[in-house]
C-alpha cells in the first residue's frame, strides 16, 4: 500500500525515513525524554519540631517515672524483718554504753580494788574467785589470821595485771560488744494508737571477747554469772521517722506527753513500756513453759494452769513488769509470785514475800 508525504503529496514506499521530493521525516519515532523525577510530597510546616518536642516529652516522663520509683521507695516505711530489727538492736546497743555493759559486765563485787578479803566460811564468794583465778584474773589466795579475841582466818585474793586489763570502772566485763545472732517478733507488730510497735526477742553474741574469758576453762561458768547469762534479752521497737528503732522510757514518756501513741498515752513513763510489754503475750503470760528448781522440781505452765509431778491445777496469771502472780484455784486464794529475769530464763519463786527457790527455765 502506498503511503504519500504528508506536505507534499509524493508518494513513499514502506519504511522510508524521509520525502524524496521535500525531505520530510516520514514515520520518525519519537525519542524518550528524560524520566521523570520523583518528587517527594512535602511535609508540613513544624513536623521535625513536633517530633523533636515528643521525643523531649518521652525522655521527660521516663525520668519522672523513674525519680517517681525512688523517691516512693526512699519514702516507704522499713518492713519488720529480721535485718531491720537486728540492725535497730545493733545500733542501739552500739550506741548505748549503759545498756552494753548491763549485759556484758559484772558487778557483784567491788573489782576495783587491789585486794578482796573473803572470810573462810564464804564459800560461794571463794569459789567465784577461784574461778577468777584459773582465769589468771587474780593471785592465787593467801590464807591470813585477822587476829583478836575471835579469830578468823580469811582469804587474800590480789588483782593481776589482767585483772587491772579488764575492768572498766569498777565492772569486770567479758567483751567490748555484743551483736543479734538471732531475732525474733517482728512478725508480731501491733498498731498502738497511730504507732506502729513490737517487741523483739533477742539471742546475742559476743563481739571483741576478752583474750582470758577466751582462754579460760570456765567459760560458761563466767558467762552464766552475768545478768543475762544466756544472752537473751527482750527489747521494744518503735517505727519511727519511718525506721524501726529500740525505744527506751524516756522516749516512751516523750510520746505519751506528744500523743505519738495515741490511746495509749494516757500512762506515762515506765507504766507506759509495762504496757507496751504486755501487749505482746508470746502465746500467753511468760512462765508458758517448763522451769525446773533449785530443789530439783520441775514445774510446768501453761496459759491457765500449773503442772507439777503429772498434777494439773487451774491458775490465774497476772503480769506487772517482770513479776508474774499466780492465784491456784485449790490453794484457797493464796497467791505466790516469781520474778523473772530481764531475759524471762531464769527467776525466783516467792510466797508471802519470803524467798522460796531459785528458778531455771527448761528448753525442749
Amino acid at each position: 500500500m502506498a503511503h504519500f508525504c504528508t506536505k507534499c503529496g509524493t508518494a513513499y514506499l514502506p519504511g522510508a525515513r524521509f520525502c524524496d521530493e521535500c525531505g520530510k521525516a516520514l514515520n520518525a519515532v519519537p525519542s524518550p525524554g528524560p524520566a521523570p523525577v520523583p518528587v517527594a510530597p512535602a511535609k508540613p510546616a513544624g513536623a521535625g519540631v513536633q517530633r523533636r518536642h515528643l521525643i523531649l516529652a518521652g525522655g521527660v516522663l521516663a525520668v519522672l517515672i523513674v525519680a517517681g520509683g525512688v523517691l516512693a521507695w526512699l519514702l516507704a516505711p522499713e518492713a519488720a524483718s529480721a535485718s531491720s530489727f537486728s540492725r535497730a538492736i545493733d545500733a542501739h546497743l552500739a550506741a548505748d554504753e549503759a545498756a552494753r555493759d548491763k549485759l556484758l559486765c559484772l558487778t557483784n563485787l567491788p573489782y576495783q580494788k587491789e585486794e578482796i578479803r573473803v572470810a573462810s566460811y564464804d564459800s560461794s564468794t571463794r569459789q567465784w574467785l577461784d574461778i577468777l583465778v584459773r582465769s589468771g584474773l587474780y593471785n592465787a589466795p593467801v590464807e591470813q589470821g585477822s587476829g583478836g579475841w575471835l579469830a578468823q582466818s580469811q582469804f587474800v585474793y590480789v588483782l593481776a595485771a589482767p585483772g587491772k586489763a579488764a575492768l572498766r570502772g569498777d565492772k569486770l566485763c567479758v567483751a567490748k560488744g555484743v551483736k543479734v545472732a538471732k531475732v525474733s517478733g517482728y512478725d508480731q507488730v501491733r498498731d498502738l494508737g497511730a504507732q506502729h510497735v513490737a517487741m523483739a526477742k533477742a539471742t546475742l553474741a559476743l563481739t571483741d571477747e576478752a583474750a582470758w574469758l577466751a582462754k579460760s576453762p570456765d567459760r560458761a561458768l563466767i558467762l552464766q554469772r552475768l545478768q543475762d547469762g544466756d544472752l537473751e534479752v527482750r527489747l521494744p521497737l518503735a517505727l519511727v521517722d519511718k525506721q524501726w528503732q529500740v525505744i527506751d522510757e524516756a522516749q516512751m514518756s516523750q510520746a505519751a506527753m506528744t500523743g505519738a501513741l495515741g490511746k495509749a498515752s494516757a500512762v506515762q513513763g515506765a507504766g507506759m513500756l509495762d504496757k507496751l510489754k504486755s501487749v505482746f503475750s508470746f502465746g500467753g503470760h511468760p512462765l508458758v513453759g517448763k522451769w525446773k528448781s533449785s530443789t530439783g522440781a520441775v514445774l510446768e505452765f501453761t496459759q491457765d494452769s500449773m503442772i507439777e509431778n503429772g498434777r494439773t491445777t487451774k491458775a490465774t496469771f497476772a503480769t506487772e513488769g517482770n513479776v508474774v502472780t499466780i492465784v491456784s484455784e485449790e490453794g484457797g486464794g493464796m497467791a505466790a509470785q516469781i520474778s523473772l529475769s530481764n531475759s524471762n530464763n531464769t527467776a525466783m519463786l516467792t510466797v508471802g514475800g519470803m524467798p522460796i527457790a531459785a528458778m531455771q527455765r527448761v528448753r525442749d
